[in-house]
C-alpha cells in the first residue's frame, strides 16, 4: 500500500510543479513533468486495482 501512495503523491507533486513550470514560462519542461504525473496517477489507480481484486489479505504479500 506504501508504493500505491508513494506513486500517488509522486503524481500529485510533478503534474503541480509542471503546471506551475509551464505557467512561468517553462512550456516544454512544464509539459513533460505533468505527462509524467498523469503517468503515475495511472500507475496508481492500476495498482489499487490490482489490490481491489486480490483482496486486503493478500495486499501484504
Amino acid at each position: 500500500m506504501g508504493g500505491v501512495l508513494a506513486l500517488a503523491i509522486a503524481g500529485m507533486v510533478g503534474f503541480g510543479v509542471g503546471a506551475y513550470l509551464a505557467a512561468s514560462g517553462e512550456r516544454p519542461l512544464g509539459i513533460g513533468l505533468m505527462g509524467m504525473g498523469l503517468m503515475f496517477q495511472a500507475l496508481a489507480l492500476r495498482q489499487l486495482r490490482v489490490l481491489r481484486k486480490t483482496g486486503a489479505s493478500d495486499a501484504g504479500r
